[in-house]
Formats: C-alpha cells, structure tokens, sequence
C-alpha cells in the first residue's frame, strides 16, 4: 500500500482529507508536507547521503528526508525518516527548525528544513530501509561544487544562505525549563480578553519574569490544571509550544505531580494556538 498523507491548505492548515502517494490528484490550493534534516558537526561539515539506483535520482547525494505520514507532524516525520534513512534517533529537543519553502510544483507541498548539530561515525550508520546506500560528510564548498556538477538532487533546496543561517540560528532557550519548577506571573488571566484581539482566555495565560525570548519579550506560559483566575503560581513545565512561524514559544506548566497528553495540551492551548504553526516539545 503507497503511503498516506494529510492534505493541507496554503495556511498549512489540515483539511481533514488525505492523499494516496502517487495516486491522488492535488486540486488548487491543496499541499502536503515534505521534511529534510540538514545534519551539520563540529568541523561545520554537512552529512550527505547517497539514494539507492532503483529510486528516483538513483545515485545522487542528498541530505535525507521525505514526506510525513498521515497523522505525523513535521518534526515526528523528520524523526522517522533519519532513524529509517540512516539508522539515527534524535530527540524532539535536538532539533532546531531552520526554514519553510512552498514549493507550488506536482505534487505541491511545504518543505521543512531541520537542523541537528552533532557527531557522527560514517560508520555507526545504518541503512536500514534500502533507500540510501552511502555517507560521507562534506564541507559547503565540496557540497556546493556538487550542486554545480549535478551530484545532488535538484530539490534539495538547501545552500550557501541556508548553510550559513544553520552556523547562528541557536536552539531556543525555552527547552531549558523543560522538567523544571517555575515561578510564573500571571498577567491574562482565565476568562479575561485578550487586548488586541478580543478572544478569550480560557487557561491562565504569564510569563516567566526576568527571560527572554527569542521574540524579545518575557518567555510565555500557559497553565494547566488551575481553573481559577490567580496572579502567581510555582509549578512545572511539562513541555513546551514551539511555534515554527513564529519566534514567541510557549511554556507549559501545571501543578507539580500534575500531567497532561500532547492531544490535551493542543486542545486546552488551541483558542490561541489555532493560528500559529507548532510542535509541542517535551
């Protein structure tokens, strides 16, 4: 059976209908999600790997990825797709979101670049699902004088500009309070308006005092498990909304002792986390 995947809108938003690889016809403004994991080490070399004959591009050099599977977020795919391709397990924590393209081609899809710095034994690879057959790092002049011969895919959508952006881009502070007690201020509380918006709250909504987050404000916080409005609370963050089209993560804490499931935390946090992008981080 081809794979399945979800069909989403030019927002990235899922329509709730799936597509059949190689079977289903996109219409106008239909996409699917496709994922690259740009694994860079300490010398600043990229990992490359070599597609089997039998697939397309047979031959050529790559940094691995595919499409998600029906059900699967961007980073979950990713996830697979590096422990399928090359034999590694990562962890959500690992990995620091680089860039999005659309790409308006057949079949049309959003990719999504992922960044993992680490070292690794050629090797300790393992090839498991037969797609990939070779490895080798390289450094962006070697990997550039391949685009240039035609020994890396033509989709690869990664060079120069992306490279150097993955030498800077940081991961975010925000994963360092994962697992950890948290003193929080609460400054919309549950039930009250949001200023410029007007939706509602329905959790208590702060801040961690004295951080700073990538969009140059305090660290934001949800929390769970309180259902009355307060001003102060000191309890654990259980995982983090890391939104990828927008700098402004999301703590969640809860009282300590206290846990709630990836599917919980989405639909307590959608009222507001509907209109961003995210992974949830633990």
């Amino acid at each position: 059976m081809n794979e399945l995947w979800d069909i989403y809108d030019i927002n990235k938003n899922k329509l709730g209908r799936t597509a059949e690889r190689d079977v289903y016809k996109f219409k106008e403004g239909e996409y699917h999600i496709v994922v690259t994991g740009i694994i860079i080490n300490s010398e600043n070399k990229i990992l490359i790997s070599k597609r089997a004959e039998h697939k397309k591009f047979g031959g050529m050099w790559e940094c691995n990825g595919g499409s998600i599977l029906v059900g699967e977020t961007s980073l979950e795919g990713i996830l697979r797709e590096l422990k399928e391709e090359l034999g590694l397990e990562f962890s959500k924590k690992e990995a620091i979101f680089l860039k999005e393209i659309r790409r308006d081609k057949c079949p049309p899809d959003f990719k999504d670049l992922w960044l993992f710095r680490k070292d690794i034994k050629i090797e300790n690879l393992t090839f498991l699902d037969g797609e990939t057959i070779e490895a080798k790092w390289v450094t962006i002049e070697e990997f550039m004088e391949m685009v240039n011969n035609k020994q890396i895919v033509p989709t690869i959508d990664f060079g120069v500009e992306e490279y150097m952006k993955s030498l800077t881009i940081k991961q975010r502070e925000s994963y360092s309070y994962i697992g950890n007690k948290i003193k929080i201020k609460i400054d919309r509380k549950l039930g009250s308006k949001h200023p410029k918006h007007g939706f509602k709250y329905l959790l208590n909504y702060g801040y961690i005092p004295n951080t700073l987050s990538n969009d140059g404000e305090e660290i934001d916080c949800y929390l769970l498990g309180i259902n009355q409005p307060i001003e102060v609370f000191e309890g654990r963050c259980i995982a983090v909304i890391h939104r990828l089209n927008d700098d402004d993560d999301k703590i969640i804490v809860v009282p300590d002792g206290m846990n709630f499931t990836d599917s919980e935390i989405k639909e307590l946090t959608n009222f507001q986390e509907q209109y961003f992008t995210s992974e949830i981080i633990r």
